[in-house]
């Protein structure tokens, strides 16, 4: 960890670089120096605080902001913090993290369900499904690397093929997506079982792959 100090009338910030920051929270890193008005006091994995001082001394927590589409769009998320907030978290950086992910949309993720037979199409660009709903994998490596940050390669998601019912879940943004292999039936569990692989195929065929919790 990197740290370097800044002082000021009641506080003494304390600021400490980790070494597997986010790509979106460097792009929202570097956003937020290049209006020069700005000084970065804590960097985390997920987000800044960030002491604003023009056109008045202010203090905020950045991060990269999703919107329900799945698409980010140009303006990062803020939180406010007051002065005597940012000296305990100064302090108590564990706080801070629990503190940003009690605020930010993204932690507060649904878990939408589909089953197999809902899929329509699968390229190399994303996931097709019946109800319209359409998740690249893009979106699925960025939010994958968001919550393992040590991760490396293409990872999109996580499948277990020993659940019941089978599942692959890919991490779409805003709510993850839960493919379900449940078809119903004679020879029910051959069936999902070959429908498991084959999604698998595709998606290491593209250039992907998902983590198995079997």
């Amino acid at each position: 960890m990197l740290s370097s100090v800044f002082k000021t009338k009641k506080l003494v910030f304390v600021r400490k670089g980790t070494l597997f920051m986010t790509a979106e929270t460097e792009a929202i890193k570097v956003q937020i120096l290049s209006t020069g008005n700005a000084e970065i006091l804590l960097e985390e994995n997920d987000f800044l605080i960030v002491k604003w001082i023009k056109p008045e001394i202010k203090y905020s927590m950045a991060a990269y902001q999703y919107g329900k589409t799945g698409m980010a769009n140009n303006y990062p998320w803020e939180c406010s913090l007051t002065e005597e907030q940012i000296a305990f978290f100064l302090e108590h950086i564990n706080a801070a993290v629990e503190y940003f992910k009690s605020k930010h949309h993204y932690f507060h993720l649904e878990v939408k369900e589909v089953s197999y037979e809902n899929i329509v199409s699968i390229d190399e660009h994303g996931i097709k499904f019946s109800d319209l709903h359409w998740l690249t994998y893009k979106e699925c490596t960025i939010n994958f690397n968001r919550k393992y940050p040590n991760s490396r390669g293409n990872c999109i998601g996580e499948r277990n093929i020993t659940a019941e019912p089978p599942y692959i879940e890919l991490y779409s943004t805003y709510a993850h997506t839960k493919i379900l292999f449940n078809k119903k039936g004679l020879f029910r569990k051959n069936k999902n079982m070959i429908d498991f692989h084959n999604l698998q195929r595709h998606i290491n065929e593209f250039g992907y792959t998902t983590l198995d919790l079997s």
